[in-house]
């Protein structure tokens, strides 16, 4: 079992490492490192993610409520759990506090999750991954822009430049969020495929040929992208960053472990929702921290060692819940 746990990890990590030495060597400029990201985004993920969904019966989709519900629970919950840890123990600024929640809630399912599914699970593990970015994009990418906004206005001089009240602000915020997240193509493309798949309509052949083709790109040149993305920061090992390393690849799969006992999720999805959990962070807040200057250096030290922490804990969770 340990054996075939390294050889669905090795050539993940090959890629990723190769990723990082490329950016490492200054091999890709930052616009072309952007590029990379969008064609992984914007084009590959969203198509293989609508293929996935495309493909999926009307009961496989009904099997699969109880997985939702924990996949929302595991991480929308678990991000409430640690916002408001960080709030009232750690007093964070409630900026501070978004993007701590969101580093150790938000799996890097997007970049990582296929390559590791789709090599134990087949393509049946590509449905559960869309399934949670799709979740983890609608939830918590929002929420977290909104609460760095609410963060960034509250400053006296900002509430006294405007007539607007504090709820219609937040309304506003919430409204522009959810749009923004409803725009992106790997949010749009597999609820446009869950409209085709509760509609009884079904992707033409050539179609779906067609999707799987740039789909197929998805694996590697996402792994490749988060090497890259990897490589641009540096390392500050603290007390609060080894605690967020911690919660992010322990306490969350155990969270998600005791979730799937209680909701009665049946494997290989019950299998699937917990080691969705020990994949390392995702690069979001990451992005977001430089934007409003704030925990830049603990964001991108707790992606990087995460990372580096996933090479014991992914082979872990493997064995452990086989």
């Amino acid at each position: 079992m340990l054996a075939s746990s390294f050889s669905v990890l090795l050539p993940v990590l090959f890629v990723l490492v190769l990723g990082y030495w490329a950016g490492r060597a200054k091999k890709f400029d930052k616009d072309q490192v952007k590029g990379i990201n969008e064609l992984v985004l914007d084009f590959a993920l969203p198509a293989v993610m609508f293929v996935g969904i495309a493909k999926t019966t009307t009961s496989e989709a009904v099997q699969e409520l109880p997985f939702l519900f924990a996949i929302f629970l595991g991480f929308l919950g678990f991000y409430l759990v640690v916002l408001s840890v960080s709030l009232f123990v750690l007093r964070h600024s409630i900026g501070e506090a978004a993007l701590q929640a969101n580093a150790l809630s938000f799996p890097s399912v997007a970049f990582m999750g296929i390559p590791i599914f789709k090599g134990l699970f087949g393509d049946a593990g590509v449905l559960s991954v869309t399934t949670a970015t799709v979740i983890a994009n609608l939830t918590i990418a929002p929420l977290t822009v909104v609460l760095l906004e609410v963060h960034s206005k509250r400053s006296a001089e900002a509430q006294l430049a405007s007539a607007e009240s504090e709820a219609a602000r937040l309304a506003r915020q919430v409204r522009a969020a959810l749009m923004n997240s409803l725009a992106q193509p790997m949010v749009w493309a597999p609820l446009s495929a869950i409209a085709l798949l509760l509609s009884g309509l079904r992707v033409p052949a050539t179609i779906d040929d067609m999707l799987t083709l740039i789909g197929s790109t998805t694996s590697g040149v996402s792994l490749f992208a988060a090497g890259l993305i990897i490589a641009a920061y540096k390392i500050r090992v603290t007390p609060e960053v080894a605690g967020n390393v911690l919660v992010k690849m322990i306490a969350q799969p155990l969270f998600m472990a005791a979730l799937v006992l209680i909701l009665a999720v049946d494997n290989p999805l019950g299998r699937e929702a917990i080691l969705m959990c020990a994949i390392p962070s995702s690069a979001f807040s990451t992005l977001l921290a430089p934007r409003y200057g704030i925990y830049e250096s603990e964001s991108a030290s707790t992606l990087v060692l995460a990372t580096l922490a996933m090479i014991v804990v992914v082979p872990a969770a493997i064995i452990l819940t086989a």
